[in-house]
């Protein structure tokens, strides 16, 4: 997901009474979502049926689903009825937005239980309603990050990755989009219904469908490792056809991540113009774009590489909590930074890297908040160059750390071990351990646990009678432990050192080569943009 720059510093008050922790992970585990949804041109109500497939860990009195109520202002949902897979009532109370049903008189022999809720109402939000930047009536998901309560009755949290099908019954006019291959459209009077389902799990947060009046494009299939995969281009009718050429470096993209990372694991991939909040919002295997995106000059590709890189990070292998949101955020970013070093050159990468880093040291300088953030309750304030920027920086100090050929092997690695699972900030720790064969306790813990950036202040002096340079460093911050590049240059002659710093204030001597002019000598800190700090000189 893209944000836009100020979302971390306003979002909503309900989200920080959002649930926080699945504190079902260990008794239940939805296996599948089928939902019908029912939308209209002439009025916001929907209507929605959730047939929900769940088996039982542990036995329990109550399945507790995230669902919002009625609002003061009418907006929400009303459950109808509740029934086991038998048609027979249950009982049920929806209040605080929670739906608890009693499941204790459900069969115990059965493996999987199924009950169907029937629901009517206006969403407040997660399903958005409203007319497109051309006047035009669209309906687009926009669950991120669990929101989709809003619309549909669920376990909100990414913990709880299941199947979902789709079936939209939509007037005739709206091409429908949704998570999964489509299966069939059936043709009614006055609607069609589609109907769509996934093959392998997704978290609710990248569990959508969308409904406009599309044109669209199908490019060539493109055979990635392990399937053929089709992609395509989703733009409003009125917007001009050159824009499909906005999205069509996704097939690059795609192929890149494929080789890189590890087989592409959804069933397609549309990208889509769409009235998502986000500049870009990676749901899985049909990406929603902001509208504003389809200009016909092609300049989102950095966006489509971030929310292409998410179909790895965030969907296929997602954040067991929100604390480890940086799994799916950093890498996005950080896949992005590497897609742009192997296609445009590394000059091209580090200038993007060095403006993220000017964002860091921007952030960090009000921001008192480690990456890893156990407490944050209001979940749109992750969205911060925290989880983002300095996240993308630490995987790239990693890979400074252990080298170019552990580092792509560790993140294959992360990719096939928690392929349609979940995934912590420590098991990403314990595995990048046991394949570098590094401990790597004190890395983590001074940029992933700990707030702030490393500050450095540089004091040069020449000793002209052993023509020596000698450097002191000190750290007016907090004391990291720091590989840190330097360049010696006269404008003619160069010389390359790294230092290592450990302590608040260390010194160190540099022999300089005899003709090297001290006079003109230039000192260059990290000139390859490999370590994140702020230079307080």
């Amino acid at each position: 997901m893209i944000k836009f720059l100020f979302l971390f510093l306003l979002y909503l008050p309900f989200l920080s009474q959002g649930q926080f922790d699945n504190k079902q992970a260990e008794k239940v585990d939805i296996i599948k979502y089928d939902f019908k949804i029912h939308i209209h041109d002439r009025t916001d109500t929907i209507q929605g049926q959730a047939n929900i497939f769940f088996v039982l860990k542990k036995p329990v009195k109550q399945l507790v689903l995230n669902f919002k109520n009625k609002n003061p202002q009418g907006k929400g949902m009303q459950v109808l009825k509740v029934l086991d897979s038998k048609g027979e009532d249950l009982i049920y109370h929806h209040k605080n937005n929670l739906l608890t049903i009693n499941v204790e008189d459900l069969s115990t022999k059965q493996d999987t239980f199924k009950i169907s809720i029937k629901y009517a109402g206006i969403p407040e939000d997660g399903l958005y309603i409203k007319t497109n930047k051309y006047g035009n009536r669209t309906f687009f998901g926009d669950n991120w990050p669990n929101r989709a309560q809003y619309w549909l009755p669920v376990i909100d949290h990414p913990s709880d990755k299941a199947l979902v099908s789709w079936h939209i019954l939509a007037p005739k006019h709206y091409k429908i989009i949704a998570s999964g291959i489509l299966k069939r459209v059936i043709s009614q009077t006055h609607y069609n219904r589609y109907d769509f389902a996934t093959k392998v799990p997704l978290p609710t947060k990248v569990m959508v469908f969308g409904a406009a009046d599309f044109n669209i494009k199908f490019f060539d299939p493109l055979y990635l490792t392990n399937k053929c995969v089709p992609v395509s281009s989703w733009l409003y009718q009125n917007s001009p056809l050159t824009g499909f050429d906005d999205y069509k470096c996704s097939l690059k993209i795609l192929k890149f991540y494929d080789s890189l990372i590890g087989p592409y694991a959804f069933e397609k991939l549309a990208n889509v113009q769409s009235n998502t909040r986000f500049g870009g919002m990676e749901n899985a295997g049909n990406i929603f774009y902001d509208e504003n995106t389809v200009d016909g000059t092609k300049s989102a590709e950095n966006l489509v590489a971030h929310e292409v890189a998410h179909q790895w990070f965030g969907n296929a292998v997602s954040e067991k909590n929100w604390r480890d949101i940086w799994l799916s955020e950093g890498f996005a970013t950080y896949l992005t930074d590497v897609y742009i070093e192997k296609n445009y050159g590394q000059e091209k990468a580090n200038k993007r890297l060095k403006q993220e880093r000017q964002k860091i040291i921007r952030y960090n300088r009000f921001s008192k908040l480690p990456i890893v953030y156990q407490e944050q309750k209001n979940l749109f304030k992750l969205l911060n160059p925290n989880s983002y920027e300095k996240a993308a920086w630490v995987l790239h100090m990693l890979r400074q750390q252990v080298g170019d050929p552990v580092f792509f092997k560790i993140l294959h690695q992360f990719y096939r071990q928690y392929y349609l699972k979940n995934a912590g900030t420590e098991d990403f720790i314990q595995l990048a351990e046991q394949i570098s064969g590094q401990k790597l306790d004190w890395f983590f813990d001074q940029w992933i646990y700990r707030p702030g950036i490393p500050k450095l202040k540089f004091d040069k002096k020449f000793a002209t009678n052993n023509h020596q340079l000698i450097l002191k460093i000190s750290q007016t911050g907090q004391v990291y432990q720091l590989k840190i590049p330097i360049h010696l240059s006269d404008g003619k002659m160069k010389v390359k050192k790294t230092v290592l710093l450990k302590k608040k204030t260390q010194s160190f001597h540099f022999k300089l080569p005899e003709n090297m002019t001290l006079k003109n000598l230039k000192l260059i800190i990290d000139p390859n943009a490999t370590l994140l700090f702020e230079n307080e000189n």
